[in-house]
């Protein structure tokens, strides 16, 4: 079973640590632990995980049910369910949010296993993903049953995120299964600049070049400039 990255959103410590406990002898990589939906979001502002294992109840502003359809309006990440509950109303309204699946506690190992390893297989392999079509300046991203429009003019900048791209525009974030080099390379004809080993620019958003502190700044936004990419932003910005 191939490793992946798991994000763990449980308010109970024992549940906590046993799931990292189960993960780690899986060989997976525990992502974080938080027991919130604040600090989850602000894990996601970071780094997107590629499985979530989610408590219903949790602490903060919103619930797992209110924070998993949160995280599906914007992400294409799988949510396994974890709950002690299981009357009917409660798996109705989680199974509104389209769950990649359920996990009732007191569950085994060998339970969670099979569940990890029944998602991973249904998500689609990489040769299923095609060429990214670019077309008047804009493409499509699938997320779920959608296709979201992306223009090219609206991107402020790329992160890289194992096989996946963040693709940060002005409006919203996307996900989109395919590394950030091999994306560079069908936006060579745009207006990309490279900064980090996992971070490009949209060059035509680009307010200031922080020599000192090694970042380009786009609005209220920061964008590291490492040691290896310095000389080569500093040459194809003409100074």
């Amino acid at each position: 079973m191939p490793e992946i990255s798991v994000l763990i959103i449980e308010d109970e410590s024992l549940y906590a640590d046993q799931l990292e406990m189960q993960l780690e002898q899986l060989g997976h990589a525990h992502l974080g632990t938080v027991d919130n939906s604040s600090a989850a979001l602000s894990i996601l502002e970071e780094q997107l995980p590629q499985l979530i294992l989610m408590d219903i109840h949790i602490k903060g502003d919103h619930d797992g049910v209110e924070l998993a359809d949160m995280i599906t309006r914007r992400y294409d990440i799988p949510i396994i369910f974890i709950t002690s509950l299981q009357d009917d109303l409660t798996f109705k309204r989680a199974s509104r949010t389209k769950p990649a699946s359920f996990l009732v506690k007191p569950f085994q190992s060998i339970q969670l296993k099979r569940t990890i390893e029944l998602v991973i297989s249904q998500l689609p392999p990489a040769k299923e993903i095609g060429e990214l079509k670019i077309q008047d300046n804009q493409f499509f991203i699938k997320n779920r049953q959608k296709l979201e429009r992306v223009r090219i003019a609206d991107i402020l900048f790329l992160k890289a995120d194992g096989r996946y791209t963040e693709i940060h525009t002005l409006q919203k974030r996307h996900l989109l299964r395919r590394p950030l080099q091999q994306l560079l390379l069908q936006l060579t004809n745009y207006d990309f600049l490279a900064t980090h080993r996992s971070y490009a620019v949209n060059r035509q958003h680009i307010d200031t070049i922080d020599l000192q502190d090694s970042v380009v700044i786009l609005g209220d936004i920061q964008v590291p400039i490492s040691k290896r990419y310095r000389d080569t932003v500093i040459k194809h910005l003409g100074k």
